[in-house]
């Protein structure tokens, strides 16, 4: 324990080198020495500038560095008086001036991201994590970005292959000899950090050489004011593949997940002023987690705008077992972390030079669609559907050439979709058109539908019928109305026993003019409803709610259970007496 309390001390001080700034301290010390020999004079200047500027000064020597600081050490001497007076004014006004500027330098380096060692302190990446530089990583839980499957290809077949049997070729011999190898030694006891990495990197040796390990790498970014340091880094052909950061046991050190994903943000920020053909592909990374006997291999990928990092499979524990399951298990991961890597390394220069640039925010493994007929058709990612909130897995498209008339809506879907019911109500033009998809193994599937726009000052769009309600007014004004087109879709739907399952008011679109009143048409000034969200939707019986959902929500029926003809119509009718009473 010791032995590793002296490594993360080695650590810390490597990725602070420099930081303490003895020549601010001696500066600051010679001011507090002119004031106190020269208080008689600098008094006859000004006689409360003294007792204000010197507690300031103080504190710089003692290495407390508050922002506040700053005012007090902006203050000056006034130039007048006898000649000796202005002299000293002259002088301690010099002086203070260039120790404003360091003060300034150290400031902002003492409230720059900390390096990875330190930021992987609990009481310093819950802070951190609060503000606009915070790593999407999970921590806290409304710090997430897009799924890494659907950003790079090389994510999304990792996770295929570990869910895919192995087959009988050499590499995955070898990787099932290097995890029978990590499972007899990774359990052992280890004096020090560093022996247990050494161990890890030649039990790997047949898939991931050993000549390709470099350790303490060193990480310095033009656009950080802190350099960082990585424990372990893979470079074949001087590449970096894999970050890595061990620890010697659960419970030494701090959080092994933080500081390595802090490392991955630090290489991101290296990159951007070396390689921008790299940093347009998002700079994908493998991150291993070594945590004593314990594996995790995580992905790091930047979008353009935020730094993403997620676990790609379940924690590995390196324990052989008699009927060899955590064996395998773990062979499985080695030999698609293999696979993924031998990808990144055949993409060249040339492929990077020629990637065409991506919005921040939206996936890049889809570039085509199928619709119905079985035509391929092109997709172009445009923005999210909210820019705040990527993680909802709307987006905004468009065919080539991508120009307004073509936008599309997208939807990601991880599970079972209702596209019979979604098709059979568009038919009948109370859902958005439903032109395709696009599914690619590994991944959600794409569904490509409507857009149906919200209003402007000068046309009609669409608002949720949630968003229409909150205007008592124009609810009561067009409850008629609207109750029955609600009444006409539960009748097209109890007809062919069809279900939703969510048929809430932010789940169905009402078509506005500019002016926020609803859009009629025909002799009976019909208002246009369509419904969305088709994610539970299909064959009465046949689809079930599913087990988790908003319980605050009283639902037709039990999770878990199918949904059945008259639910929906249970449901509407739960919200519209509240809505209305």
């Amino acid at each position: 324990m010791e032995s590793s309390s002296r490594t993360r001390i080695r650590k810390h001080k490597a990725e602070d080198s420099g930081n303490k700034d003895d020549k601010l301290i001696k500066k600051a010390y010679d001011v507090i020495d002119f004031l106190d020999k020269n208080r008689r004079l600098l008094s006859a200047a000004d006689d409360t500038l003294v007792d204000l500027i010197r507690p300031g000064v103080s504190d710089i020597v003692k290495e407390v560095f508050r922002p506040r600081a700053m005012g007090v050490l902006s203050l000056r001497f006034p130039v007048d008086g006898d000649q000796k007076t202005r002299e000293a004014t002259e002088s301690v006004n010099d002086e203070l001036d260039l120790l404003l500027k360091d003060y300034q330098k150290r400031l902002e380096y003492a409230n720059a991201i900390p390096p990875p060692s330190v930021y992987a302190r609990n009481s310093v990446w819950v802070d951190w994590q609060q503000k606009s530089a915070a790593i999407l990583c999970f921590r806290p839980s409304n710090k997430r970005g897009l799924p890494l499957c659907v950003l790079d290809n090389v994510f999304r077949e990792f996770q295929r292959q570990v869910k895919t049997p192995l087959p009988s070729t050499p590499d995955a011999r070898k990787a099932m000899n290097a995890a029978f190898d990590l499972c007899h030694a990774m359990p052992n006891d280890f004096d020090i950090e560093s022996d247990r990495g050494k161990v890890f990197d030649k039990c790997l040796d047949p898939i991931l050489p050993l000549l390709s390990w470099r350790s303490e790498v060193r990480i310095e970014a033009p656009t950080e004011l802190r350099t960082g340091q990585a424990g372990r880094t893979y470079e074949p052909n001087g590449v970096v593949l894999i970050l890595r950061e061990d620890k010697l046991e659960t419970g030494t050190g701090d959080d092994v997940y933080m500081q390595v994903s802090r490392v991955y943000q630090l290489y991101v920020e290296k990159v951007r002023g070396k390689d921008s053909s790299l940093l347009e592909q998002g700079v994908p990374v493998f991150l291993l987690c070594v945590l004593g006997p314990m594996l995790l291999i995580c992905g790091g990928f930047h979008d353009g705008k935020s730094t993403i990092v997620e676990p790609l499979v379940e924690p590995c524990l390196m324990f052989g077992d008699c009927l060899h399951v955590r064996q395998e298990a773990l062979a499985g991961q080695l030999f698609a972390l293999k696979q993924a890597l031998d990808t990144l390394r055949s993409r060249s220069r040339s492929d990077r030079a020629t990637a065409n640039p991506h919005p921040a925010g939206v996936p890049r493994v889809y570039t085509t669609y199928t619709t119905e007929d079985n035509t391929g058709r092109s997709l172009t990612f445009l923005r999210p559907l909210e820019e705040s909130q990527p993680q909802y897995l709307l987006f905004i498209t468009a065919e080539d050439p991508p120009d307004s008339s073509t936008h599309k809506l997208v939807k990601l879907v991880g599970k079972g979709y209702g596209v019979r019911a979604h098709r059979l109500l568009a038919e009948r033009q109370v859902a958005p058109v439903l032109y395709g998809q696009s599914s690619l193994e590994g991944a959600p599937t794409a569904y490509i539908m409507e857009y149906l726009s919200p209003p402007t000052d000068s046309q009609s769009g669409w608002v949720t019928l949630f968003e229409f309600l909150k205007s008592k007014d124009l609810a009561t004004r067009y409850s008629h109305l609207i109750g029955t087109a609600l009444t006409r879709i539960l009748m097209m739907m109890e007809e062919a026993k069809v279900v939703h399952g969510d048929l809430r008011p932010n789940n169905v679109m009402l078509e506005v003019n500019s002016d926020k009143t609803p859009v009629c048409s025909g002799e009976e000034q019909k208002v246009n409803l369509k419904v969305v969200d088709f994610d539970w939707a299909g064959q009465s019986g046949e689809v079930c709610y599913p087990l988790q959902r908003n319980e605050d929500i009283t639902w037709p029926g039990d999770a878990g259970t199918p949904i059945i003809v008259g639910h929906d119509q249970l449901m509407v009718k739960d919200w519209w007496f509240k809505q209305f009473t």
